[in-house]
């Protein structure tokens, strides 16, 4: 690919809008699905778009798909001590939102949880972490601590369809969290290697956006029973 996108202006530049765009831009587009479709639907398409035009489409536009992938890969080892804050927004995760609905996840919800975690956290960490990683390698503040600042207010986008049971605030600091950890280890690491495995950890934990996936529960209405088989 040649011309504009790969034009070292025109290159930071869509960089360094994303992270105004993609809230901005993810907030109108589940207000007008939830106006148009049912919850689940609209739900599923507007992530479905985030994926595949933000997450995805973006980063290799601007990147190339071979730097894309190389920066996914890339990165040493994390110290023991980021090791272990890489793991505290999976626990924070288990704690308030797996294992206070773990009797609601089946075998379906499961591959649900597992699947949409792996391709949420593989998109965002290439969108949020290393296309800036690429783009502006000797800015930490361009470079990590902006697009955190975008990765931290989309979370409020989806809610428009699925209010999260902990409050816009809540489910924004765990949100936060996560990029916080990611933002610090995969800048000081050059890479994504070892962020993607606890960012997928973390969104399996998801419970309720599985279930809301699959269309069994409504975030309006009374919480399921649990199952009689978990």
């Amino acid at each position: 690919m040649t011309g504009g996108w790969r034009r070292p202006g025109a290159r930071r530049l869509v960089v360094l809008l994303t992270p105004v765009a993609v809230p901005v831009s993810m907030a109108a587009v589940f207000r007008a699905l939830g106006r148009r479709l049912p919850p689940r639907t609209a739900y599923n398409v507007g992530f479905a778009i985030y994926w595949a035009g933000w997450c995805v489409g973006v980063p290799v536009a601007v990147l190339g798909p071979r730097p894309a992938l190389r920066v996914l890969i890339s990165g040493p080892r994390p110290t023991s001590g980021e090791s272990v804050a890489l793991l505290l927004p999976v626990l924070g995760a288990a704690v308030t939102e797996l294992l206070p609905r773990r009797r609601l996840v089946d075998r379906r919800v499961l591959a649900v949880m597992v699947g949409s975690a792996a391709v949420n956290a593989v998109g965002e960490e290439l969108l949020w972490r290393g296309m800036f990683l690429e783009t502006f390698p000797g800015d930490p503040v361009r470079g990590s601590v902006w697009p955190l600042a975008g990765f931290s207010l989309w979370h409020l986008a989806p809610q428009i369809i699925l209010p999260s049971r902990h409050g816009r605030v809540g489910f924004l600091a765990g949100a936060a969290a996560v990029g916080v950890v990611s933002s610090f280890v995969s800048w000081r690491t050059r890479g994504l290697r070892w962020v993607l495995l606890p960012h997928v950890g973390t969104d399996a934990c998801g419970v309720t956006a599985a279930r809301f996936r699959l269309g069994l529960d409504d975030p309006t209405g009374p919480a399921p029973p649990p199952l009689r088989h978990a």
